[in-house]
């Protein structure tokens, strides 16, 4: 497996906040995380990618402890991004991007052509054409988490997590970042608000109270009587005629 947890948890003044954790990911594939405000989704994200250390189980990155893996290896194979990271630093969109490149870059391998040409590959991927030389402080909520989608794929990661990269996106770009993350050669992990945008996913987790409830294909795992339960709302599901795409329609529990 590419990225596995066993027994994980973590604790804050002995109150669990994500417990009992166990995840298998395989290469390549798209999981994405559901669940509603406060049921750990956020916090196993950061579990996975060595943010926190847990109170206990583990991480195993291509079967070895991610505990002990050097910063730098464990940032060669492991992107994250978080669902809003700012900063006071009056830097541009190409200096936050080129942040990407730091986990391959040592004394005997300085800047070079490549990691221009991975820049520049991060931010076109990214829609960031003629956002450069753009200060930070004047990009808007989307714009930046843009950029920061660009930072984590100049990164060049093994696997990819991101926590709720379509906050602040407007729909084209919603579209357009999921799109490009199915189609990049990495294994994703995707915590998403959207019920719908899940069901593009190849599997699904169902987060409540801090534990993994549910964990298979969107079919399976994204029943009505799930749904009612895990988010108190009522869903049915609606059949585009034109091209068969199934969507949710979701309201109040009556």
């Amino acid at each position: 497996m590419m990225l596995q947890a066993r027994n994980l948890g973590w604790s804050v003044r002995r109150l669990p906040i994500v417990h009992g954790v166990d995840l298998a990911v395989r290469e390549g594939e798209t999981l994405g995380l559901v669940g509603p405000n406060g049921s750990g989704k956020s916090t196993l994200l950061r579990l996975l990618a060595g943010i926190l250390k847990p109170t206990s189980g583990e991480v195993t990155v291509e079967g070895k402890p991610l505990s002990g893996l050097p910063r730098r290896l464990a940032a060669q194979k492991i992107a994250y991004l978080e669902q809003q990271a700012d900063t006071g630093e009056a830097i541009t969109v190409r200096d936050v991007v080129e942040l990407g490149r730091t986990p391959w870059l040592a004394s005997l391998q300085p800047w070079s052509d490549e990691d221009d040409r991975i820049v520049a590959g991060a931010l076109a991927d990214a829609d960031l054409r003629g956002f450069e030389n753009r200060f930070w402080a004047t990009l808007s909520g989307g714009e930046k988490q843009r950029v920061h989608l660009a930072r984590a794929l100049a990164q060049r990661p093994r696997i990819l997590l991101l926590d709720e990269p379509t906050n602040h996106l407007d729909v084209r770009h919603q579209l357009s970042m999921l799109d490009l993350v199915a189609a990049l050669p990495v294994t994703s992990i995707i915590a998403l608000h959207d019920l719908n945008q899940a069901l593009t996913c190849d599997r699904v987790g169902v987060m409540a109270g801090g534990r993994l409830v549910a964990l298979g294909s969107p079919e399976d795992v994204l029943g009505v009587e799930r749904i009612a339960e895990v988010f108190g709302v009522r869903a049915s599901m609606v059949v585009d005629p034109a091209d068969g795409t199934r969507i949710f329609r979701l309201d109040h529990l009556r």
